[in-house]
């Protein structure tokens, strides 16, 4: 049986592969170029499989890092007692009646592991994203630099309209087996952004 990180890398892989060719399928159908000889209203299907190896590496390189950065924050900072992080149930000592009592959300750590997920982990993402595809697609350290400069805040801005709110349920509401498959889900989505932005 894989490990986590085998499982949550190649989950990442399939839907990044998937987003870049949702991207293209879009940025095709977007097109105003469209062939004489074609009867649709956008261009016919050509995927180019550079963008798409392109973000396949980039996935390879930082879900291991995000991964544990994860792991790592939910070590330090638990959102529920220890006793059993798979149960949001609390076994107490009742004398043998069986009682069972909920357990409750630590506020401050939750709230830590959120500030963390949205400050460092999104900037090192963010600057990792700007830096790996244009240095993939030949451009030189400087050039992948200057990118880095002008594209950060945009990205982290348009970041900041969707990732604070999937943190937030991430960290309160779904269960920590499920919250890889709701990030990746959401992710879906944001990598049909990146993509796309990839492709401008």
């Amino acid at each position: 049986m894989p490990s986590p990180l085998v499982t949550a890398t190649t989950q990442a892989c399939i839907l990044n592969i998937t987003s870049s060719i949702l991207a293209q399928l879009l940025i095709s159908y977007r097109s105003p170029t469209v062939l004489s000889t074609s009867s649709s209203p956008y261009n016919p299907l050509n995927l180019d499989p550079t963008p798409i190896v392109h973000f396949l590496v980039f996935t390879l390189i930082l879900t291991p890092v995000n991964f544990l950065f994860q792991q790592s924050l939910e070590s330090a900072l638990p959102g529920y007692p220890k006793d059993d992080p798979k149960s949001t149930k609390l076994k107490v000592d009742d004398g043998g009646k069986g009682v069972v009592v909920e357990k409750k959300l630590n506020i401050q750590n939750t709230v830590l592991k959120i500030v963390a997920d949205q400050t460092l982990a999104a900037a090192i993402n963010t600057v990792a994203f700007l830096a790996i595809i244009p240095i993939l697609r030949g451009a030189s350290t400087g050039q992948a630099w200057e990118g880095i400069k002008h594209g950060f805040w945009p990205l982290m801005v348009n970041g900041y309209k969707l990732w604070p709110l999937v943190s937030l349920l991430n960290y309160t509401v779904v269960p920590v087996e499920k919250r890889v498959v709701v990030g990746s889900l959401v992710g879906l989505g944001w990598g049909v952004f990146l993509a796309m932005k990839a492709a401008n």
